[in-house]
């Protein structure tokens, strides 16, 4: 039994009673959900590079549980300081636990970004050379 995080009409997730869904990401620094009506028998478990963890559960997923009202939803955001995440699962003791629109920040560059940097750089420095180029040919 699960409904749509509020106001939500898009596919969402709901992990049901018993149940848990892992994300495994690639060390993020903040995680950024939607839920709908946090309750207490729901949890969020991070787990972090060293082999230590942290759950958050029931009133501290969202600053209070919602008791089975549908028609509160909450954005959570969670951020880790100098650690990152390497998995988080989600869980619910009872039906259910219903979110959407993850949103993660991570620690390393997508290789786009690194590729887009490299790019930059090496225009840079053509640059550079270009104008020295300019100048030499200017005293000759």
């Amino acid at each position: 039994i699960s409904a749509p995080p509020p106001g939500d009409l898009t596919n969402y997730v709901a992990v049901l009673g018993g149940g848990s869904l892992t994300l495994t990401t690639p060390a993020i620094k903040l995680l950024s959900v939607y839920m709908g009506s946090p309750d207490a028998y729901n949890s969020i478990l991070f787990n972090f590079p060293d082999n230590t963890s942290e759950l958050l559960n029931g009133a501290q997923l969202a600053g209070g549980a919602f008791g089975g009202d549908q028609s509160i939803g909450r954005r959570m955001t969670y951020t880790f300081g100098d650690k990152t995440v390497t998995s988080v699962v989600f869980a619910s003791s009872q039906n259910s636990f219903e979110f959407d629109n993850i949103a993660t920040v991570s620690a390393v560059p997508e290789p786009a970004t690194w590729a887009m940097m490299i790019m930059g750089f090496g225009l840079a420095g053509s640059a550079v050379r270009n104008s020295r180029r300019k100048m030499a040919a200017a005293f000759a």
